[in-house]
């Protein structure tokens, strides 16, 4: 990836970003369309024993 396309990239998750900032519709719809919530607000299996703090585990 050049410097150029990471640029462009960046500016559109930053638009997307700033779009669903205040729009909780819009932020739940994100997810479910990358599949990490389903249609009901639920986390999908795959992500439901995912654990980021180290002393939690």
């Amino acid at each position: 990836m050049s410097r150029s396309e990471y640029e462009e990239i960046k500016k559109l998750l930053d638009k997307k970003r700033k779009e669903i900032k205040n729009n909780q519709a819009e932020a739940r719809s994100v997810l479910v369309r990358a599949g990490i919530f389903t249609e009901k607000g639920n986390l999908k299996k795959v992500y439901k024993d995912i654990c980021t703090q180290p002393n939690l585990a």
